[in-house]
């Protein structure tokens, strides 16, 4: 778990990212001078004084929907404190930014988002060696920054540590949705995408002590890292065996519990620095919290269990694409196309579940992107049929993101690039 620097750390990580970004990338640096923000939309100068700028403003927090499950795992880990309640459970958090780009010529601003966009896109999830990198770096820009004095309070490396993994995605908004949080912010609306970043987890304190402070000294299973199997090139899928890597993870009995799955899952293998688990069926694409469970560790009856630290993990889907009921349109959009796509998705969505259907114009002389909003399933599905409007003929390359994750795909295997292409004409 982490502590109240947690989300001031994850917008300053962000932050880094794209100023690291803005030195490498020639397009970019054509424009001249960048400067990346973390201010209030309506503290940013436009109009004569605009300059070329990415502003990443924190605009809401909201509670991560596995709060519920780590407030349960608090509770048990909580049963021997004297008094409990004079501990809260951990606040599980989702924190939702925008990102802006400004700029006072032609093309700036549009330029810089697409930047901002391909960077955090290459970098859904964020590891703890990357976190850990961003926030020295945080620390060493300006001594008489805020943030840079708070760091120089705690350990880095354990800051990091506690954070864990965090994963982001994009939030796509309806122009209704837009409109009203731009004018909530009351200033000038400028290009702009959200971003959702989860799962963030922020421990109750007392008189300067933790929870963990406060509990039972046991030598405690840590995790450090979830691991995908090398053949997915670092991504989770249906049915992979991952690898849990930490410390003191092995005990009599270990097990391992996931949100959303009811029994505790039985590793294939177990050792003190690593396990390996075959991931349960059922499980839908998203994000999950994982922790080990050891039962009857050092010597405690076997009904009691020792809990770790909880580390999220992103699981993907793997998708395969066709295409039917192609149809020109005519008139004054005689180059354009109507089509069906129908999309085999693995594992199926979920009731409720956030789709999006991207198609890449593979042109490269005439690129375009085309994206459409599937409305929430209304019950659990495997085959997506997507009607897709006014695009242009030629050969596209298909993507699916499932509640703001996208599907997995070898990008090294022809043959797997078969499954993910169509051609409308």
């Amino acid at each position: 778990m982490s502590n109240a620097l947690s989300i001031a750390a994850v917008t300053a990580v962000i932050k880094d990212l794209l100023e690291n970004g803005l030195v490498s990338d020639a397009i970019v640096t054509s424009i001249g001078d960048v400067i990346v923000t973390a201010l209030p939309p309506d503290r940013i100068s436009v109009g004569g004084d605009e300059r070329p700028q990415l502003n990443l403003f924190l605009y809401q927090v909201t509670q991560n929907r596995n709060a519920d499950w780590v407030s349960g795992e608090f509770k048990k880990q909580t049963r021997s404190i004297p008094d409990p309640r004079l501990v809260n459970p951990p606040l599980a958090l989702d924190l939702h930014y925008l990102l802006t780009a400004y700029g006072a010529k032609d093309f700036q601003a549009e330029l810089l988002l697409g930047y901002a966009m391909h960077m955090l896109h290459k970098l859904p999830v964020m590891s703890r060696d990357l976190l850990e990198t961003a926030l020295k770096n945080a620390a060493q820009v300006s001594s008489s920054s805020a943030l840079s004095q708070a760091l120089t309070l705690v350990s880095i490396p354990d800051l990091a540590k506690q954070i864990g993994q965090i994963k982001i995605s994009t939030e796509f908004f309806s122009m209704e949705d837009t409109s009203k949080l731009w004018s909530s912010l009351q200033t000038n609306y400028r290009p702009s995408a959200a971003y959702q970043v989860s799962m963030v987890c922020i421990d109750s304190s007392k008189d300067n002590h933790s929870t963990t402070d406060l509990l039972p000294s046991f030598d405690e299973p840590n995790i450090e890292r979830i691991v995908a199997p090398p053949e997915t090139n670092g991504k989770i899928i249906a049915n992979s065996t991952i690898v849990i890597r930490g410390q003191r993870l092995r005990s009599n009995i270990t097990r391992i519990r996931i949100s959303g799955v009811e029994k505790l899952i039985e590793p294939k293998s177990i050792q003190d620095s690593q396990i390996a688990l075959l991931l349960p069926p059922g499980l839908a694409t998203g994000i999950y919290a994982l922790q080990v469970i050891q039962l009857g560790a050092n010597n405690a009856r076997p009904t009691d269990e020792i809990a770790s630290n909880i580390l999220p993990f992103v699981l993907h889907s793997t998708i395969s694409a066709t295409v039917s009921d192609s149809m020109r349109l005519s008139g004054d959009n005689a180059n354009l196309y109507n089509a069906t796509i129908t999309v085999k998705l693995n594992p199926p969505a979920r009731i409720g579940q956030r789709i999006v259907l991207l198609l890449d114009r593979l042109d490269p002389d005439d690129r375009a992107t085309y994206t459409f909003a599937l409305d929430p399933q209304a019950e659990d599905t495997a085959i997506l049929t997507v009607p897709v409007k006014n695009v242009r003929s030629g050969n596209y390359f298909v993507r699916v993101r499932v509640d703001g994750v996208e599907n997995w795909f070898d990008r090294n295997r022809d043959g797997a690039a078969e499954l993910h292409q169509v051609q409308i004409a």
